[in-house]
């Protein structure tokens, strides 16, 4: 990733405060006590991780039942330092096949360039019966357009279509300002 866009997620992240936006918590809470229905604990890769929020969220909610690891372009070596952190990108993910049971874009899949390929790396690292949760702004609000580090508006149901193309199964979402959109691998 080149520099400029670096110096630009810098500048809006400071600008916007940018951190754990979780709207959508009931959705994803709900879905993580499904997985943790069929696994004893479980692995979570969160893409666009900006700070590791959601790992210290999961920590206090599941303790050790869940095992966090975040990605995100910008360095967050201090703010992550009690999880598995990476610099990376979500369209070019560092990690073995079938090797997650959840993956999170949580206000995030929207900054990636290459969103498709992207959702596709999310299917790949999955394991079977693993799941994807998305939260994300809808396309119609304000800010889906005003901010400058946004390379897609995104939708819920074309979303849903795209992921079941990819191969996720019983995909759903919940609509509204900021919506989710989870699937089964």
């Amino acid at each position: 990733m080149d520099s400029p866009l670096l110096e630009l997620l810098k500048s809006e992240g400071s600008k916007y405060g940018w951190g754990l936006i979780l709207i959508r918590r009931e959705e994803l809470d709900h879905l993580i006590g499904k997985l943790l229905n069929r696994f004893t604990q479980i692995k979570v890769l969160d893409i666009g991780c900006y700070g590791c929020l959601l790992g210290n969220y999961l920590r206090s909610k599941y303790g050790v039942k869940v095992i966090y690891y975040g990605v995100d372009v910008l360095e967050f070596f201090d703010k992550c330092k009690d999880f598995s952190f990476r610099v990376m990108s979500g369209d070019s993910l560092l990690y073995p096949a079938n090797f997650f049971h959840l993956v999170t874009f949580v206000e995030s899949l929207e900054h990636i360039p290459n969103y498709v390929t992207a959702l596709r790396e999310a299917y790949r690292v999955l394991r079977p019966d693993g799941a994807v949760f998305i939260q994300s702004v809808r396309c119609d609000q304000p800010n889906a357009l005003t901010d400058r580090t946004h390379y897609h508006v995104l939708h819920p149901v074309t979303l849903q279509r795209l992921m079941e193309f990819i191969g996720f199964r019983f995909v759903r979402f919940v609509d509204g300002e900021n919506f989710a959109v989870w699937g089964y691998k």
